[in-house]
């Protein structure tokens, strides 16, 4: 239900440009769903979920360093945003930042307690980094 609540600026022409980048990142077309989501960024700034989903598609994409700055536009607008802090966990696996990865799947199951995922990456790094005595 929140994902629906999100996903909805109250203003029609970024939920339009919202839902093409939705249907683009569907069909794989990301490059598409980027340029759609940047147009929901710049005609309303202040949605937190055009920049979520723009994180997304920079993702999608293999930009990790602009994904996180999108992710963290997204908690600037929305700081209990937990779809944003378990893409940067994501991020930071693929980054081999693991500490910052544990912090960040940490941080989204302290909002979301039940989030798919998040109790395996957790318990996955903690044993990976307990081992190295990190």
């Amino acid at each position: 239900v929140i994902w629906r609540v999100w996903l909805l600026s109250g203003n029609g022409s970024v939920d339009a440009h919202i839902l093409r980048g939705l249907q683009a990142m569907t069909d794989g077309r990301n490059e598409e769903a980027l340029a759609a989501f940047t147009k929901a960024t710049e005609t309303q700034p202040d949605f937190a979920e055009a920049w979520n989903k723009r994180a997304t598609a920079n993702y999608l994409l293999g930009r990790y360093e602009a994904s996180v700055l999108d992710i963290q536009k997204t908690l600037e607008l929305e700081p209990r945003h937990f779809g944003a802090l378990s893409g940067l966990g994501l991020i930071n696996l693929v980054l081999g930042r693991e500490r910052e990865a544990l912090k960040a799947f940490e941080a989204a199951r302290q909002i979301h307690p039940f989030l798919p995922g998040s109790e395996t990456h957790i318990r996955e790094l903690r044993e990976k980094i307990r081992g190295r005595g990190i």
